[in-house]
């Protein structure tokens, strides 16, 4: 087996392969509404809003940051996972059972976390899965695409023959494990969007790839669809509220004594 399939065997194992299909075309739809290219909207606007709906939907579907359970609460909550959301997201959003995926964060870029692999976000302009040049992106993106890559074949293990595997970050010791890229792009105009999952690479010579390897997860012309389910179509921006009318909704909640965390940026 394969380092990149025995990557994405663990996270469809568990479920977080499943969580980043549901939360980017949610995210883009939440970005959708509120983008308005009359007020001013360009792409750091899109960039800064997916950023923040992507984070949000990840985090609310793990029960991480201030979805976080409490161990002892039972009953109603004021940590509602719906609010915000609409009623076909909440019905479609993958059920995860509560610490399966842990928040760790790199160098402020926010982190999800299986045994063994960590997920960070980076954006990029559709179309443009190929050319993201790490080294104008962020300290922590740069220092993860400098992780070396391991070779894992089914026919033998490296510590069989003496070998170590190298894994990691060099500098980071909060994390044992390959960290990997969740790479997504909306184009707010078309509609199209696109989301990759894979491990990153700082190119040695010219025309190198800036991946070890990548794996396409959506890619689509519209935002009908979230996670195999139907949803409305985008609702134009004409300044209404972005709440939704009471539907029944599963419930998460903190003890009072636990704060409600924070999204780092």
């Amino acid at each position: 087996m394969t380092s990149d399939e025995k990557a994405i065997r663990a996270l469809e194992g568990s479920g977080l392969l499943d969580v980043l299909k549901w939360a980017a075309p949610a995210a883009f739809r939440a970005t959708d509404q509120m983008y308005d290219e009359d007020q001013g909207h360009d792409r750091g606007v899109v960039g800064y809003l997916n950023y923040k709906h992507f984070t949000n939907r990840i985090d609310r579907a793990t029960s991480n940051e201030q979805y976080m359970l409490g161990k002892d609460v039972d009953g109603a909550s004021d940590d509602v996972v719906g609010r915000g959301i609409t009623p076909d997201e909440l019905h479609s959003m993958p059920d995860i059972p509560a610490g399966a995926i842990k928040r760790s964060n790199y160098k402020n870029s926010p982190g999800w976390t299986i045994p063994g692999y960590r997920v960070l976000l980076q954006s990029f302009f559709l179309g443009g899965i190929d050319e993201i040049k790490w080294e104008q992106r962020s300290n922590a993106k740069r220092q993860v695409a400098s992780q070396p890559y391991s070779y894992q074949d089914a026919l033998f293990e490296a510590e069989d023959f003496g070998l170590e595997l190298l894994g990691g970050i060099p500098d980071d010791d909060a994390f044992d494990g390959v960290t990997l890229v969740a790479a997504h792009a909306f184009d707010p105009a078309s509609k199209q969007f696109e989301l990759y999952i894979g491990q990153s690479k700082n190119p040695e010579f010219r025309n190198d790839s800036c991946w070890y390897w990548k794996l396409s997860l959506l890619s689509s012309g519209t935002m009908m669809s979230v996670a195999g389910q139907p949803i409305p179509a985008p609702i134009p921006n004409d300044g209404a509220s972005t709440e939704v009318e009471d539907v029944p909704v599963r419930i998460k909640k903190t003890t009072k004594d636990e704060g409600t965390g924070s999204i780092h940026d």
